[in-house]
């Protein structure tokens, strides 16, 4: 892996916030998310199958709309949604 550098990303039109998240770049330029994207999939159910798109909003954030394998998109909620 060649440089790092660190940016945000957050679930569009969630009320879940700013995820932390390392961006890295091969030495061909792919981008791989690396430390904190573990934790933002786990607490937001994202399993095998499910189907992530990323959007670059800018200033180093990223929208994330996440989908399960039937292409239906996740919604998330807070506790006052309740």
């Amino acid at each position: 892996m060649g440089k790092s550098r660190t940016m945000s990303s957050y679930v569009c039109g969630g009320m879940t916030g700013l995820w932390s998240t390392e961006v890295m770049y091969d030495d061909e330029g792919k981008m791989f998310l690396h430390n904190g994207w573990r934790c933002f999939a786990r607490s937001h159910a994202i399993e095998v199958g499910h189907f992530v798109v990323f959007k670059y909003a800018g200033h180093n954030i990223f929208t994330v709309k996440v989908f399960d394998e039937t292409m239906c998109r996740h919604q998330y909620h807070t506790n006052e949604d309740d």
